[in-house]
């Protein structure tokens, strides 16, 4: 898991200093990276089920027919870390619920225009909403607004619509929902919205719109602005309207990429995330206890002393498996003994005593014997 968040902090931070370098670039760009950055972030969970190599030995104990358990640390303090994690996962995924329930609830008392895919609704600026089957939604004031207002509005929101903004945004929202705790994930969240923002003001001045009346547009609907809750992409942000009339009126801004160029950065950002991906953690700690991975051929057992049932375990009629990590080293024992799973009634420590008089061929790296970190199952079961 730490690997994953290290792995996930490279990615953000490498996808927020590259948007920060792109900044003569175009928006469309940068907002492509920051797509990228997000959904890399969520690729890399995939990591966390890839197989992990572990040298294993299973054994039976058989005997014929409490529960304290010695659990480690590390092991007490996951579950309550774990909990918390998803318990902040679980409110933001709750909250872009009820944001897609209000949504809705807004949607069923619309009005429709003469225009397929427009409706006037009760909101204070223009948005496009639903990822399904999405729709237009202007203020019903929007009856009155001058034609070039209207224009400029429509123009937008179907700039969001060609550039399929919609996805993004709902995987910004699924990418701080996951990583909560983590300042970057909301930062590169931000500049997404953004960079979305700004490429469609982009879309609307390239289609031809001149650049002083759609200011004019926006300047007049930040008049109207009270609040932006509703889940979709809308034509005003409450953080984003002094920088964005300005950059409409700045000359010589980039507002264009081609789509080579736009193939070419995201055939490049993602060949980064596959790399950070596969970067895995030391084969050799600092202890100099090496994990299975390529190159080392695992240990094996030459002798081992079967554990034996306690007369509480008899007693309580406990069966189950008693799973420990060890450490075999160069001298073919077991050190540092650990209880990953226990089933108490005595079995965990039978199981550690049995272990520690067991013998290993030791594991081997480029000829040498090496210390390598191995998982031991012993099974109990009564006759």
């Amino acid at each position: 898991m730490i690997l994953l968040l290290l792995k996930v902090t490279l990615l953000i931070a490498l996808t927020l200093a590259l948007t920060a370098t792109l900044r003569r670039s175009s928006a469309a760009l940068r907002h492509l990276l920051c797509a990228a950055g997000l959904a890399g972030s969520l690729l890399l969970l995939l990591t966390l089920l890839a197989p992990t190599r572990a040298a294993v030995f299973h054994v039976a104990a058989i005997a014929v027919p409490t529960t304290a358990r010695l659990t480690p640390a590390a092991r007490s303090l996951a579950l309550p870390l774990a909990w918390l994690w998803f318990a902040g996962a679980a409110v933001l995924l709750m909250r872009l619920a009820i944001g897609l329930r209000r949504l809705a609830a807004v949607l069923r008392t619309a009005t429709p225009t003469q225009l397929p895919g427009i409706v006037y609704a009760d909101v204070c600026v223009p948005v496009v909403a639903g990822l399904m089957r999405p729709v237009v939604l202007l203020p019903r004031e929007a009856r009155h607004w001058p034609s070039e207002r209207t224009e400029a509005a429509l123009r937008h929101e179907y700039a969001h619509l060609r550039r399929n903004d919609l996805p993004t945004l709902l995987l910004s929202h699924i990418a701080t929902a996951v990583y909560w705790f983590h300042p970057l994930a909301w930062m590169l969240a931000a500049q997404l919205r953004r960079e979305q923002e700004q490429a469609a003001d982009d879309a609307v001045l390239l289609s031809g719109f001149e650049p002083a009346s759609y200011a004019e547009a926006l300047l007049a609907a930040a008049q109207n602005l009270t609040s932006t809750k509703l889940i979709g992409c809308h034509m005003l942000t409450e953080n984003t309207f002094r920088h964005r009339i300005a950059r409409l009126l700045a000359n010589g801004m980039p507002r264009v990429s081609s789509t080579s160029t736009l193939r070419r950065a995201a055939i490049l950002f993602a060949c980064a995330v596959v790399a950070i991906g596969l970067v895995s953690g030391k084969p050799q700690d600092e202890n100099g206890v090496y994990k299975m991975s390529d190159g080392i051929q695992a240990p094996r057992v030459l002798f081992k002393s079967d554990p034996r049932y306690t007369d509480e375990a008899k007693a309580a009629k406990i069966e189950g498996s008693v799973l420990l990590q060890v450490v075999i080293g160069t001298d073919g024992l077991a050190h540092d003994i650990n209880v990953i799973k226990g089933i108490g009634g005595g079995l965990d420590e039978k199981a550690v005593e049995a272990v520690q008089q067991w013998k290993f061929q030791p594991g081997v790296k480029d000829g040498e014997p090496v210390k390598v970190r191995a998982q031991i199952e012993i099974n109990f079961k009564l006759m």
